[in-house]
């Protein structure tokens, strides 16, 4: 049976590759809080990383625009956007369909793709942690074309998530991060602004596990408190979800206005 062994959530704007010392105020205490993160995550030593991200309309399109997609392939190749630099990642064609499968059998009607390229949501994560030569399952989560889906069901889906790994073949050690957000807004006339207040609650309310209160706001509110950007959080949830609700600790936080983007950086305590 498959173990989850590490569970996570950091945000993943492309400055972060691109601009790392951006704010001398609040960028050393990012870069320490990644650093521990990939040394926490080299510690557990997993075999694959679910990587939980939205894309930005480069992998899918209006022609194809899934609600959830798990990618199941041996390679997964960049789009190098925003001037990111980026090489193939390993993926994990075999787990990628007995999660897709398992899924699908408890409920969930999403898709998988044979050829999932990876835009700045999952290739941040994956170069920032310096997991790039460990096998990547990539998870999509549509946090920006509506219909989105609700905050409870992502909840459910992290939840199945955790059974489908309990039920993958073989001795398989399974690390999963949640990436995206925390308050920006992206394309409005609001476009710079972070609410550090939203920002500082939410994550509390995730290192805590309170996964009711999260649930229990609704897209409006999100949109207008925290931005557009903010509707992100459903991977934080997938994961959270994923992980138990057994508490977690804030590696970092910053309202990182070079960025445009609040930056939350966490870790969860995986419940046995």
């Amino acid at each position: 049976m498959g173990t989850l062994v590490y569970a996570g959530a950091t945000s993943h704007v492309s400055g972060i590759l691109r601009n790392p010392d951006a704010d001398p105020e609040h960028s050393p205490q990012l870069d320490t809080a990644w650093r521990r993160m990939a040394a926490d995550l080299e510690r557990t030593d997993p075999d694959v990383v679910v990587l939980i991200a939205t894309d930005h309309h480069e992998t899918f399109g209006l022609e194809h625009y899934p609600t959830f997609c798990i990618g199941a392939a041996e390679r997964h190749e960049p789009w190098n956007e925003h001037g990111i630099p980026g090489v193939p990642v390993a993926g994990d064609e075999e787990v990628g369909i007995a999660l897709h499968t398992s899924l699908v059998g408890a409920g969930f009607d999403l898709s998988h793709s044979r050829d999932m390229r990876l835009d700045h949501g999952f290739m941040v994560p994956v170069l920032r942690l310096g997991i790039e030569q460990r096998r990547i399952v990539p998870f999509f989560v549509n946090c920006n074309t509506p219909p989105l889906p609700t905050l409870g069901r992502c909840r459910d889906l992290g939840s199945a998530l955790r059974t489908a790994i309990e039920e993958l073949p073989g001795d398989v050690r399974v690390a999963i991060i949640g990436t995206g957000g925390v308050s920006h807004w992206v394309g409005t006339p609001e476009m710079g602004q972070i609410n550090e207040d939203w920002d500082r609650a939410f994550l509390a309310r995730m290192v805590d596990g309170d996964l009711d209160a999260v649930v229990a706001l609704t897209d409006e509110q999100i949109d207008r408190e925290a931005g557009n950007g903010a509707l992100e959080i459903r991977t934080w949830v997938v994961a959270r979800a994923c992980a138990g609700q057994a508490g977690g600790r804030l590696l970092a936080y910053a309202p990182m206005y070079p960025w445009v983007t609040g930056i939350g950086v966490m870790e969860m305590e995986v419940a046995r």
